[in-house]
């Protein structure tokens, strides 16, 4: 008994001492991975400062390489909890909502990055021309290089997207966008419909950051848009995002002079003007500020009437203004119903007046700035002509009382037709150099002298019946 006690307690001692060394031996090994991957991380956002200050990197490195960071806590985090012996309700549901949390504040957190880093300033700064859109807006920027011709690159970036604006002999030639804010497209008669998947998208922002390939050629690489409608499709889409750049003003920009432009861009080569493009954006910027001011705020919830369904009853809606009614929940907001949607806040904001016009929405302004507000191109028209129209009226109930008060002035003849034709001479008249013009019966007068001369002479030989 003795020995095998003795035995037993030598084999418990040898194996805490081999537990002990290799404890001690994953630890050390985990200090220096640690160690590695602190190293590794700050080289890496070292890099993505200097390209985010040099305005060269993409839009979506920062939130890639936060999700890279961010996710594999998280994976280490769920294998720690399968590990352990607590698998309760409260405890999984602890892990459920900090696994949320880190994901929805992900693009947040990228935003409050990149401005912090948008906002330093650096000695290892290469462009030709940069600044911000609260001392110059953007709008003279493009002025300025499509008259001195030049051949670059416009970077414009904000908080959540940014635009590369690819210009040459004075117009631009592409619009690239690095964030898609529309997934919905509209067809021309607005009846139909079509959803860019979140997926296609995904590859397509992917794309981007790895390869620099835009977007919307990523998005016609995968089938998405046909190779008749892509170019249509990156000036619509390139416009919208430069016009939505055109409300902020708290933008950086820079610009950087290029000896040749991207093969892409000159493939793809939009041709289009600076001026017409400002002028359009002129019009987007006259119309946004009189949507807004329904909704000023962004972040507040969108409120329905009480009586919304029975007013919905008389109305023909279409299937976005559906889809946005299905979404109201006393809580989102014209910006959460933008990204829900699919689309630019500018097209939500025109289907929350139309429906705040039909009394389905209250207006966060009130009913007196609603009224106020001209919702579409249409309706601009609709109130020039009738404005034309009352002006005519106007004229004419002024003639009307002219007659009857005796004021109206006479109206000038009008001037003959054949006063300004030449006259017209028979073959004698021009024979014998008669000036007479012909009658209108078609017979030519004789002249003042006819007694003299070939006149005279066929007259007294010529009887007429």
């Amino acid at each position: 008994m003795g020995n095998e006690e003795t035995n037993s307690a030598s084999t418990a001692d040898e194996l805490k001492a081999r537990l002990g060394s290799l404890v001690d031996a994953m630890m050390a090994e985990d200090a220096t991975r640690a160690e590695s991957d602190l190293v590794q991380l700050l080289t890496r956002v070292q890099a993505l400062v200097d390209r985010k200050r040099k305005m060269e990197g993409s839009k979506n490195d920062t939130r890639d390489l936060l999700s890279e960071l961010l996710f594999s806590r998280m994976r280490r985090g769920m294998l720690t909890f399968l590990a352990g012996d607590d698998h309760s309700k409260s405890r999984t549901a602890e892990w459920v909502m900090g696994s949320i949390f880190s994901t929805t504040t992900l693009a947040e957190f990228a935003q409050a990055v990149d401005r912090v880093v948008l906002s330093s300033h650096g000695n290892n700064i290469d462009f030709n021309f940069a600044g911000r859109t609260d001392f110059i807006s953007l709008e003279e920027v493009l002025q300025m290089l499509a008259v001195g011709k030049h051949q670059g690159c416009l970077s414009i970036e904000k908080a959540d997207n940014r635009l590369d604006i690819h210009m040459r002999d004075g117009r631009v030639v592409l619009l690239d966008p690095h964030h898609m804010i529309r997934r919905v497209v509209t067809s021309s008669d607005s009846m139909r419909h079509r959803e860019i998947p979140e997926a296609a998208i995904q590859r397509a922002e992917a794309e981007r950051t790895a390869k620099g390939t835009p977007i919307l050629l990523s998005l016609h690489n995968q089938g998405v848009f046909r190779r008749e409608e892509i170019r249509e499709v990156m000036r619509s889409f390139g416009k919208e995002v430069l016009f939505d750049f055109m409300r902020e003003s708290d933008a950086y920009f820079c610009y950087r002079r290029l000896d040749a432009l991207p093969d892409y861009a000159v493939e793809h080569d939009l041709r289009l003007g600076v001026t017409s493009i400002l002028l359009e954006g002129s019009k987007y910027l006259d119309d946004w500020r009189q949507l807004h001011s329904v909704y000023p705020n962004l972040d507040k919830a969108v409120e329905a009437c009480d009586d919304m369904y029975a007013r919905m009853g008389d109305l023909t809606l279409g299937v976005q203004e559906i889809k946005l009614i299905g979404m109201l929940n006393g809580e989102i907001s014209p910006r959460g119903l933008s990204a829900s949607l699919g689309l630019p806040l500018f097209d939500t904001y025109q289907l929350l007046v139309r429906l705040a016009r039909e009394g389905v929405l209250i207006p966060e302004a009130g009913d007196v700035v609603l009224s106020g507000v001209t919702l579409s191109l249409e309706e601009s028209m609709q109130e020039a002509f009738d404005a034309l129209e009352a002006n005519d009226d106007k004229q004419i109930r002024s003639r009307a009382l002219d007659k009857v008060l005796g004021d109206e002035e006479p109206v000038a003849p009008k001037p003959s037709i054949t006063k300004h034709k030449p006259p017209l001479h028979t073959a004698l008249d021009s024979l014998f150099g008669a000036d007479a013009p012909v009658p209108s019966g078609g017979f030519a007068a004789p002249p003042k002298k006819a007694e003299k001369g070939l006149w005279s002479i066929l007259k007294k030989h010529t009887k007429i019946d």
